[in-house]
């Protein structure tokens, strides 16, 4: 039994098929029944084609920027626990490498913790700092040959 293939859509590709169709034992009524109901069916497609073309144009935006705020988020949230993981390896080889594998086992998870609770510790100690020179986070004062002397002015 012979398919009708209609190809693509194109002139050539539709003349062919139907051609094609013909020459293997199809009906001409076959196909005069699919043009006919190609013809009906044409315009609620378009229609169809339209509606979802409106619904993508006005859902882009909002996937678009779904797609951005998880970016934003892994990379905020991901990347920090991704290096106290490779900070937290790194303790754990040096702890071995100094105690032995069975006082490390003991101790690894405890000592990472702390490491990493401290260096978040530091890390907020800093960007708590009211006043910090210019030399060294923390110091107080600034060195005066380094950067620009400034005034001071008061807090309101």
């Amino acid at each position: 039994m012979a398919t009708l293939d209609l190809g693509s859509g194109g002139g050539v590709d539709t003349l062919n098929g139907i051609a094609t169709y013909l020459s293997n034992g199809g009906t001409a009524a076959r196909v005069l029944t699919a043009s006919l109901l190609g013809l009906i069916s044409s315009p609620f497609i378009a229609v169809i084609d339209i509606i979802n073309a409106i619904r993508t144009f006005a859902t882009a935006p909002f996937e678009g920027a779904g797609q951005s705020i998880a970016a934003l988020f892994d990379g905020l949230l991901t990347a920090p626990a991704g290096l106290i993981e490779a900070g937290a390896r790194i303790s754990e080889n040096s702890i071995a490498a100094v105690f032995g594998q069975t006082l490390a086992g003991i101790l690894a998870l405890p000592l990472t913790v702390a490491l990493a609770l401290g260096s978040l510790l530091l890390l907020a100690r800093f960007l708590n700092e009211e006043e910090t020179g210019n030399l060294f986070p923390g110091l107080p004062f600034d060195v005066p040959v380094i950067g620009a002397d400034e005034e001071e002015v008061e807090d309101e």
